[in-house]
């Protein structure tokens, strides 16, 4: 899709960020109101939006953005992991946040922006990825799937 291009976000995409990621709460609320009640949308937005300040400053973190033309169509952010010290294992990519907006789905924009974090973590010398996805979102589940994910660890809950 060569009217999109990846690139590391910069500060004046902050705002654009911040609407793509309430589209996602707002999708994963649908999913499981439960796993994802949320703080009023402009106190809610206004926090994540100093975590996305952080993040973008972070040089162990990557936010990555699909831009088209001056529109977001999708944004992805990852940091770098490490295992608790017992464990013999190299760092590894964490994919913290990812989404395309439901405009741009089905274009190859997910992929893109998937490909553009693996060769962002093969350059910091990664050789695992790792991500947390909503068990109730089928879409995303089916996504990562066929970027070759499989099921690693399962997070359970109970109401009490």
């Amino acid at each position: 899709m060569s009217d999109v291009t990846i690139r590391k976000a910069v500060p004046a995409d902050r705002a654009a960020i911040g609407e793509l990621w309430w589209e996602m709460m707002v999708f994963h609320r649908e999913c499981d109101a439960r796993a994802f009640r949320l703080k009023p949308r402009a106190e809610a937005t206004a926090i994540w939006l100093k975590h996305l300040s952080e993040c973008m400053g972070d040089e162990k973190q990557i936010v990555l953005v699909a831009d088209a033309g001056g529109e977001l169509g999708g944004f992805a952010m990852g940091r770098l992991g490490e295992d608790p010290p017992v464990f013999d294992l190299p760092p590894h990519g964490f994919v913290t946040n990812f989404l395309v907006s439901q405009k741009w789905r089905r274009r190859g924009v997910g992929r893109r922006l998937y490909e553009a974090l693996v060769e962002h973590f093969r350059g910091q010398g990664v050789e695992e990825m790792r991500l947390g996805v909503a068990a109730r979102n089928p879409a995303s589940n089916a996504f990562w799937r066929e970027m070759g994910f499989e099921a690693a660890m399962v997070t359970m809950r109970k109401s009490l």
